[in-house]
C-alpha cells in the first residue's frame, strides 16, 4: 500500500504542477495578446477566435511554427542551390533543413557537410603566404574538389560495409594521438582549418576507412633494395646476389642508402602508384614487373642505380588506387545537386 500511495501522492503534485504550468502560460497569453488585441486588428480577430473556441490557440500556434519554417527553408535553398552562398548562415541553415549536395546510390550527402568542409578549405587557404608562386585553386575548384571528395568518402564507405571493413575507436584514438596532445591538436586544427576536434577526427577516420579498403581491394608489395652509386658496382653486387649470396648481408655492406642499409635494405610494403613519386617511375614500373623473390636488372634513378627484389606479395590486383576507384564507381549511381 506504502507504494501506492507514494505513486498516487507524485501523480497529485505532477497534476498540481502541470495546472501551476497552464495557468502561467494561460496568464503569459491573456497578457501579450490583450496587448496586441488593443493596437493591431488581425490579433484583436484572433483573440475573438481564440476566446469562441479555445482549441484554435494550439492550431494556430502550429501554424505560425510551420510558416517561419518553411519560410526559413526557402530561404536555406535559395541561398544554397542558386545564390550558392557560402555563409555561415546558410551552413546553419544546411544543418536544420535537409538539403542534398549529392546522392550515391540511395545514400544523401547533406549540404552542411559540404558547406563545412568549404569553410575549412577557405581558413586554410586565406593563410597561405601571398608571395607563393603556386597559384591557388579558384572558388570553382575548390567546390569542385571538395563535391568529388564527398562522393568518394560515400564510396569507399559503401565499398567497406559490403566487406566489412571498419575503423575502431582504438584505431582513430591512436592515430589521433600521433598528431600530438589532445590540447595540441584541438588549438592547431582550430587555428589552420576552423574545424573543432570532433571534426578533425572525422577527417581522421574517413582516411583510416580508405587505407582499409585500399588494403582490401589493393595488391601490395614488400620491396627492398640496394643503391649503388654507379652501373659498374651495381652489376657486381647483382652478380654476388645470382651467386648466393644474402640480399641483407649485401644491402648493410655496399647499399649508400643509409635508411635501409642497416635494415637489409627493407623499404616497407607499397601498393602501385606510390612509388612513382617517392622514387622514381622507373623504380616503380621495375617492381611491379618482378616476381616475388627475383634479382632485377640495375633500375637508374636520380639517386643512381636500384639492385630490387620483392620478398612478398599480399593480393592480386596491381591496379593503382585511381584505376581502382575509377572502375568501382562506374557501378553506382551519382546524383550531383549542387551547382559548381
Amino acid at each position: 500500500m506504502d507504494g501506492v500511495t507514494k505513486i498516487r501522492g507524485f501523480l497529485r503534485l505532477l497534476g498540481d504542477f502541470l495546472a501551476y504550468i497552464w495557468r502561467l502560460v494561460a496568464s503569459l497569453y491573456n497578457a501579450v495578446w490583450g496587448f496586441l488585441a488593443v493596437r493591431v486588428p488581425i490579433f484583436r480577430a484572433l483573440v475573438a477566435r481564440h476566446v469562441r473556441n479555445p482549441s484554435t490557440v494550439i492550431i494556430d500556434i502550429a501554424i505560425c511554427i510551420l510558416t517561419v519554417y518553411f519560410a526559413f527553408g526557402v530561404t536555406g535553398y535559395v541561398l544554397v542551390y542558386p545564390q550558392r552562398a557560402e555563409t555561415r548562415f546558410a551552413e546553419a541553415l544546411s544543418i536544420v533543413y535537409p538539403l542534398p549536395a549529392a546522392r550515391v546510390n540511395s545514400s544523401f550527402i547533406w549540404t552542411h557537410r559540404f558547406l563545412e568542409r568549404l569553410r575549412f578549405l577557405n581558413t586554410f587557404t586565406a593563410q597561405a603566404p601571398k608571395d607563393l608562386k603556386i597559384k591557388p585553386p579558384t572558388n570553382r575548384e575548390l567546390r569542385t574538389r571538395i563535391l568529388e571528395g564527398l562522393v568518394e568518402n560515400q564510396v569507399i564507405y559503401l565499398e567497406a560495409r559490403k566487406r566489412g571493413v571498419k575503423v575502431t575507436k582504438k584505431e582513430l584514438q591512436a592515430a589521433v594521438d600521433k598528431q600530438g596532445k589532445s590540447s595540441e591538436i584541438k588549438a592547431k586544427v582550430r587555428k589552420l582549418y576552423g574545424m573543432s576536434l570532433a571534426q578533425f577526427q572525422q577527417v581522421i577516420a574517413e582516411e583510416l576507412l580508405r587505407e582499409k579498403v585500399k588494403d582490401a581491394v589493393l595488391s601490395k608489395l614488400r620491396v627492398r633494395h640496394i643503391l649503388l652509386l654507379d652501373l659498374t658496382t651495381a652489376d657486381e653486387v647483382r652478380s654476388l646476389l645470382k651467386s648466393g649470396k644474402s640480399f641483407k648481408a649485401l644491402a648493410n655492406k655496399y647499399s649508400q642508402d643509409s635508411n635501409t642499409a642497416k635494415s637489409g635494405g627493407d623499404l616497407g610494403y607499397w601498393r602501385k602508384g606510390e612509388l612513382t613519386s617517392q622514387i622514381s617511375p622507373g623504380f616503380e614500373k621495375a617492381v611491379f614487373a618482378l616476381k616475388v623473390k627475383t634479382i632485377s636488372q640495375p633500375v637508374q634513378s636520380q639517386y643512381g642505380f636500384h639492385i630490387i627484389q620483392v620478398t612478398e606479395q599480399i593480393g592480386t590486383n596491381k591496379q593503382t588506387y585511381p584505376e581502382w576507384y575509377a572502375a568501382t564507381i562506374k557501378g553506382y549511381k551519382i546524383k550531383k545537386y549542387l551547382r559548381i
